[in-house]
């Protein structure tokens, strides 16, 4: 069953603010995000979010998590994204232990992905033959999972 989106997001500001120095940007989340759920799909068969991605002229983006983040424009987010719990607006941040290949994927799409600057992250994910540029080129608005699950097989295949 895939997380709420702004779950998985989280998941990687709680990374990055470990170190009490955050680092990631609004577009470097989105990247970060994406291919969470590319690998995601690509081992589970499922996807990583419940939310779907759309092909934007700037890269895969999912709307919701976009409206979240977007006041931090090109700065690194300093909080999480939040949800309402009863009266009280509380961070979506709480391990499943339910799902542990979840953690390990994140786990592995963290130390591959997040040293990377979210320009060299968004220029993975504009390459040619990506499910984002594939969209693209046949204007459609959404990014299939079954696109995104191929991609990330074949990248997995190499």
């Amino acid at each position: 069953m895939p997380f709420p989106t702004k779950h998985v997001a989280n998941c990687f500001l709680q990374r990055d603010f470990e170190d009490g120095h955050a680092t990631i940007t609004p577009m470097k989340l989105q990247k970060l995000v994406y291919l969470m759920h590319g690998w995601h799909l690509a081992i589970t068969d499922q996807g990583a979010i419940d939310g779907q991605f759309e092909a934007w002229p700037y890269g895969p983006v999912e709307e919701d998590l976009y409206h979240i983040f977007k006041g931090y424009r090109n700065q690194p987010i300093s909080s999480y994204a939040a949800s309402w719990n009863g009266d009280e607006k509380t961070a979506y941040v709480v391990s499943r232990p339910d799902n542990p290949q979840f953690y390990e994927i994140l786990d592995f799409v963290a130390e591959k992905y997040m040293s990377f600057s979210a320009t060299q992250l968004s220029a993975m994910t504009h390459m040619p033959e990506t499910p984002w540029s594939e969209t693209r080129a046949q204007n459609r608005s959404f990014i299939s999972d079954d696109l995104i699950k191929e991609h990330f097989r074949t990248l997995a295949r190499k």
